[in-house]
Order: C-alpha cells, then structure tokens, then sequence
C-alpha cells in the first residue's frame, strides 16, 4: 500500500498534507518550500509548468496561463487550447494534482497513491464527478471527496473539547464562497447544514479594486487598459487587496501608452467598492442559521476558512454578528488541507481493514448535501413541468429515496425511459441545474400495460448522484445510460406539457388528527407513517396535501408535487388542540373542481365533535367523486370511520405500530392501480 495524503484543491492555491510519526496532520512544502502552490499552469513548448514559476509567467505578461478554472470544473463548453492541445477544466487540474502527488513523493520519499480531495460545499453532481475524473487522471485513487468547510471544522476539531460545541465555518477562498454549521462534539463532526456560492471569492474582491484603478487611469487620460496592462493590473489588484488588509491605504501606480497614473486606495473606499460582496456572504450566512432555527447568539463561535478571510472587512464582520472575535488555532490557508489528510487516514483505515493508525483527536464525520436532488414532472393540471424534489438539502450523505413511478409500456417491446434529474430548490426548473438524462431501457415482458418502476437516487459519500431502476413486478433491473442534456432542454420545459396518452393525475390530501390525544408517540408514529406515504407515491403524476385538525382545521401544505415542501410540512406538525373536529369542509373546498383522480386519507385516534355534521360533509365529498380512505386507532369509533369512508372497505382499525404499514399500503395501491379507485382491497389485512 503506498501513501496517502489530502489535497486541498484550490481555486487560487492548492494545499497537499500528510499524517506524520505523531500522528498529527502536516502540510507538504513544495519544491521551492511554500506551504501553498498557486493552482495556476504555464504552457511552454516543453510542457506544462505548475505552481509558483507558473503564476510568475503570469505576472510577467505571458499568455499561455490557465487558472480560475476551478469555476469551470463540470463545464462542458470550457476548453483552452495551448501549442495545438486542447484542455478541459479536469485537463488542468489533473495536472495541478499530478503536481501536488510528486511533490508529496519527492518529500515523503515513498509513492503517493491514495488522497481525499477537497471541494467547495455548494459544488453539485457534476463538479464532484470532474473533480474525481481528475484525481484519477493524476494517477491518484480517490479515496473519499469531502466538503472544504467539513476539512476545515476537521482541523479545528483535532483540539480536546469538554463539551458539543456548534461552529460556522465561514469559508472564503480565491474563488468560492461556503458556509457550514457544524456540531463537534469529543468523538464526533456533524453538519448540521451548509450552503454557499462557487463564484463568489477573493478574485471578486481583486476585480473590483482592478475596475476601480482602471476607471481612474481612463478618466484622467482617456485610455482604456487592455492586454498586458490588464493582466499587469490583476497582480497589482491581487497584492494591493493585500496590503490593504495590513494597511488603511496604499498607493498604487498604473502604467499604460506611455503614461503613468498615481493613485491613492483607502481601506474604507475598498470596503465600500465591495460592500455588495459582504453581503452575499452574509445572505448566504443567515440562510444557512435559518435552515436550523437558529440567531447567531446560539453559536459558540464562527471559524474563518480561506486566505480571503484575512480581510479586515471580514473580521469585523464576524465579530460584530457573533459578538466575539473569530476562533483561532488553525491556518486559513492550511486548514482544508490538514483536514483532508485526517479524513484520508480514517477512510484508509475502513477501506483497507487495516488496524487503527496513529491519529490524535480522530472524529467520526458527518458530512450533508448542499442541493436538493429532483425530476422534472408535470404539474397536476398539466399545464407547466415542475422541479418535482426527491432527495432534499442538507440531508445527512450518503442518502438513498426509492419512489415509484408508472409508465405505459409499448406494444414492440422498445420501451425507453427518460428522466431529467436536477439540482436545485425551485419548483420552476429554469432555477434548477440539469445533471444529464438517465435513460432506462431493457423493459421485460409482463402481462400488465403499465409497468410500475421502483426507481432508487442515490447521493453517494461523495455527494455524487447515483440512480438504478427496478420494475417492480419481475424484479428484474433495467439498463441505464446517462446521456448529455438535449439543446432544447431547457427550453423544453418552459413550455407547455405535449398531450399525450399518460396516467390521470392523482391528488391526495392526508387529514391528520392533531388533538391533545394524539400528543408524543402517536403522532411521531403518525408523521412516521405519512412520510413513508411520501416516499411510496410517484410525485411526477402524483400531488400531495396536508391538514391537521382538532378543535380548527389548519391547511399545513397545499397539494404539490415538491416532496421536500410535503416533508417539511409533516415534520412540523405538532399536537395539543381540543377535541376532534369537522375538516370536511375544508378539504371539499381545496378538491373540489380538481381535474383527475382525488382523495383524503383521514386518520384519527378519538372521538370527534359534531360527528353528523361531518358525515353530512363527508357524504358530498363522496358525491363529488372524492374517495375518503378513514383510518384510526386508539379511541377511534369505526362505525363513525365507517360513515366518513367512501366504502366499508375504505374504513378500518389498526394499532399505532401498523400506522407506517397501513399507509405504505395505500401508497402502493394507488400507485399500482395508476391512482384508479377504490384503493381499499388491501385494506382488510390491516385490521
């Protein structure tokens, strides 16, 4: 086995490091003993040069210089062509990877074969996918990838703790911007939630201070600065951004045509010309403490990340918000790739079953996805496609969700299956990013018309999507190839779903008791029982509802097909109302005139007031075609069930450990029976 080490892949620089003798995590100077290695490649005749000479040529004017393409990684149009070669984003870092590897051999004297890299929390599918293409084409077998702010906390969390602490690593690199929530605790690292903005770095703050002495040298002479004057301009931005992090003003000369330009840059003029940047990271900041509920009194500190974060506008920043000063302890240069190193030495450990290596402060990680994983649907009424959620953000990886979904099969056996997976929150899916076209084919022979698939995505540990079909009934898997997104997409689903023969639309309500009897473990059971439902219906022809009611009736979640919005709902119900009452009426006014195929599922555990009232209520629903399935437990009157359900076979008891049964067998008839009626057959066996 040869040695391992984690690489901090940077947009600016790049950080390699190791676990030395004392099992502690060490960076790996570079040939010229710089702790970091400018992520920048020079094209010569005789090949690319990497690292600290590269980023010269480029102060010097040379034009064969690729860097920021990081920004790119995942970006099939990006291409650079030097000296008759052509290279992609995973070209160029491949070859500040292959960099980084012999540097780390020529100092550790032995051959580099494994590494975890790092990349920004916010990168989706794609980036992830490049970023591994290119650790591969190094020569380096990928051991994990892992979130650059979860290095960082990993880092910081080698020091002994007494008690959970829960930190925001705040993240501001060259070119990326994260921000995480992270609970570290004696013997665990958990993100809690994450979010960010991979084009959104210290390169932004240089540009604005590039414009800024542009527009000043073109005011006072009439020359606009192209070229090599530009690129000369970049460097001085760079150091200038630099020199006002230690200084409240510099001065700074731009030459240009012959004429020179003498200019004067505060600290406060800096801070204004950039104010609009801070602010994005601090959107970003505060959306991640919403996600949890929580103000930034609740933190026990916030741990700056990335060289960027030397900028006094950023401290000050921290502190005012948190009201204490930025934690210290660990290199915001060095602490991603330190951090690396140790995930690196964990996942040799489990990959290899090698005995426990020497590793101070080791902590068991807990890593989350920043994107929401979804498909495109139609809407119920078929009027528009939607961004139909199946995995959401900010859940714990890896994570798998199995869901059905119900096609006509054809009659010559040729079969195909598209689905256009996304990234992104939106319902809209022109908000959303498109990860390719799944295509499944090899569809076997079953009597039925309708094949009913039960399709399983997957966000492995690497936060890379993942996705395998089975139909159902045979058991038997089906082919996938991913193929690239068509040109038309995504123009196609900006416009109007094209009539074609597919299943009637399906909306269901779930009508949850929520008086003071259903407090503690039958409502957990009950919201355990309604996300089970969730998981088992086919969200691209099926919307789903929520209401709760006890002594008022409260609309928790219009029908959707969002299954992150429907989950999101269920989790926050809560009990402690007065008695049972009438929601009847509320559901026949959000049903009625409904196109397709519609239902409530009502689930109760005690007596209800004014139970005429309802079955009266109950009895238009059924005559405008809404089919009641009426289940209950506990105190439940099944005669009164009896009379709400749209047939006796609608209507049952059970005990609150079959809730999560009950409910996924109704899923699964609706879904089996293409949402037609009556789905109670089964409902028998649950009694």
């Amino acid at each position: 086995m040869g040695q391992f080490v984690g690489i901090d892949l940077g947009t600016t620089y790049s950080v390699v490091a190791y676990i030395n003798a004392q099992g502690r995590p060490e960076v790996i100077p570079n040939e010229h003993g710089k702790a970091i290695t400018p992520s920048v490649v020079y094209f010569s005749g005789h090949g690319p040069i990497v690292g600290d000479e590269a980023k010269e040529r480029q102060a010097a004017g040379e034009e064969s210089v690729a860097s920021f393409f990081k920004r790119s990684m995942g970006d099939t149009q990006f291409l650079l062509s030097f000296y008759g070669h052509d290279y992609t984003p995973i070209d160029l870092s491949a070859l500040v990877l292959n960099y980084l590897k012999t540097q780390a051999e020529q100092f550790l004297r032995t051959a580099v074969t494994d590494a975890v890299i790092t990349v920004p929390a916010y990168f989706t599918h794609r980036e992830r996918s490049a970023t591994l293409e290119a650790g591969k084409k190094a020569g380096l077998n990928v051991l994990k990838i892992i979130s650059e702010p979860t290095a960082a906390a990993l880092a910081y969390g080698l020091r002994p703790t007494q008690r959970e602490q829960r930190v925001l690593v705040y993240d501001l690199g060259g070119g990326t911007f994260d921000i995480s929530l992270v609970s570290i605790s004696a013997s665990e690292l958990t993100v809690l939630a994450t979010d960010g903005d991979h084009n959104l770095g210290g390169k932004d703050w240089d540009d604005r201070l590039l414009v800024h002495l542009a527009t000043l040298f073109e005011a006072e002479y009439g020359i606009e600065l192209l070229g090599d004057d530009i690129n000369e301009l970049h460097i001085q931005a760079e150091q200038l951004k630099r020199t006002l992090s230690a200084r409240q003003s510099a001065d700074m000369r731009v030459q240009a045509a012959g004429q020179v330009g003498n200019y004067t840059v505060t600290r406060a003029q800096f801070e204004d010309l950039t104010r609009d940047l801070m602010e994005r990271t601090q959107r970003l900041t505060e959306s991640v403490l919403a996600e949890k509920h929580l103000t930034w009194r609740d933190l026990d500190g916030v741990l700056p990340v990335g060289g960027s974060t030397r900028m006094p506008m950023v401290t000050d920043y921290i502190t005012r918000m948190s009201s204490k000063a930025p934690m210290s302890g660990v290199n915001p240069d060095e602490a991603v790739g330190l951090g690396a190193a140790i995930q690196a030495a964990m996942e040799i450990e489990q990959s290899h079953n090698a005995p426990k290596l020497m590793l101070a402060g080791r902590k068991k990680t807990t890593d989350v996805i920043a994107h929401s994983l979804g498909m495109i649907a139609e809407n119920t009424d078929r009027s528009r496609y939607v961004n139909s959620i199946l995995i959401t953000k900010n859940l714990a990886i890896p994570a798998a969700q199995t869901r059905p979904y119900t096609m006509p099969l054809r009659k010559r056996g040729n079969t195909r299956l598209e689905v256009f997976l996304t990234q992104g929150e939106h319902d809209n899916p022109q908000y959303c990013t498109y990860l390719g076209c799944y295509v499944f084919s090899n569809f076997p022979s079953i009597a039925d018309k309708i094949a009913v698939l039960d399709i399983t995505y997957q966000y492995d540990k690497n936060g890379v999507v993942n996705v395998s079909a089975v139909e159902r009934s045979t058991g038997q898997p089906l082919t996938l190839n991913i193929e690239p997104v068509p040109p038309d997409v995504p123009a196609r689903f900006e416009e109007r779903p094209t009539d074609q023969k597919t299943r009637e639309p399906l909306t269901v309500y779930l009508v949850i008791d929520t008086s003071g009897s259903m407090s503690g473990t039958p409502l957990t059971e009950a919201q355990r029982a309604a996300e089970r439902f969730v998981n088992e219906c086919d969200l691209s022809s099926t919307s789903i509802g929520l209401i709760s009611f006890s002594s008022s009736v409260s609309v928790e979640q219009q029908a959707t097909q969002n299954g992150r919005k429907i989950q999101k709902a269920i989790h926050n119900l809560h009990a402690g109302g007065g008695t049972s009452g009438d929601s009847f009426h509320t559901l026949y006014g959000l049903l009625h005139g409904v196109e397709g195929i519609r239902y409530a599922i009502v689930l109760t555990d005690g007596q209800w007031s004014g139970q005429q009232a309802a079955i009266a209520k109950a009895k238009e629903c059924h005559e405008d075609g809404i089919e009641v399935v009426a289940i209950g437990f506990g105190g439940a009157d099944h005669h009164f069930l009896e009379q709400i359900a749209s047939s006796s076979e609608q209507s049952f008891l059970t005990d609150m450990s079959r809730l999560t049964e009950a409910f996924s067998t109704i899923a699964r008839e609706l879904t089996e029976g293409a949402g037609e009626k009556r789905a109670g057959s089964k409902l028998r066996l649950m009694r």
